[in-house]
């Protein structure tokens, strides 16, 4: 690679107060993930997942969401590559506990997350990972070598 590599509706107003607060409560535990998600992240983390949501958006998919706990292990595995420079895939559910129904991963390695993410919607498996309708959740991982080169791990979860 040059890159290798139904809708409903609840109505809070009309709920039960406890209800209300469980809400809430689940609300601020979401989005204090997802800063926890977000702190973790690099700029190339970034731009590989708004690249990702990109991709599903055109294929008029929903947007994934991230994981932290698929986030970890796809940075894990990136650094992983990069250290033992092989490009191979992980060990799918090594490390997912999660209750998940089904796991897809895709890596890469290239000049740029720009690169990888080209070279991964040239490619139909990777494709097929990217704009697949099942996954939910997405995980990223982004590690450099020596000489400056990007290793990412993309991993897809379907609960």
């Amino acid at each position: 690679m040059s890159g290798r590599g139904a809708s409903t509706h609840f109505d809070m107003s009309t709920a039960p107060a406890t209800s209300r607060r469980r809400r809430s409560l689940r609300t601020a535990a979401v989005a204090l993930v997802m800063v926890g998600v977000l702190a973790g992240c690099t700029p190339e983390h970034v731009e590989s997942f708004t690249l990702v949501n990109k991709e599903r958006s055109a294929a008029r998919l929903p947007a994934l969401q991230a994981n932290l706990e698929i986030g970890w292990k796809a940075q894990l595995w990136s650094e992983h590559m990069a250290k033992t420079q092989r490009l191979e895939h992980s060990t799918l559910s090594d490390g997912v506990v999660s209750n998940w129904r089904r796991l897809g991963e895709n890596v890469g390695v290239g000049p740029s997350i720009a690169s990888v993410h080209k070279a991964f919607m040239a490619s139909p498996g990777h494709k097929a990972n990217i704009v697949d309708r099942g996954f939910q959740y997405f995980g990223v991982g982004v590690a450099h070598d020596r000489s400056g080169q990007v290793w990412t791990s993309q991993v897809y979860m379907q609960l």
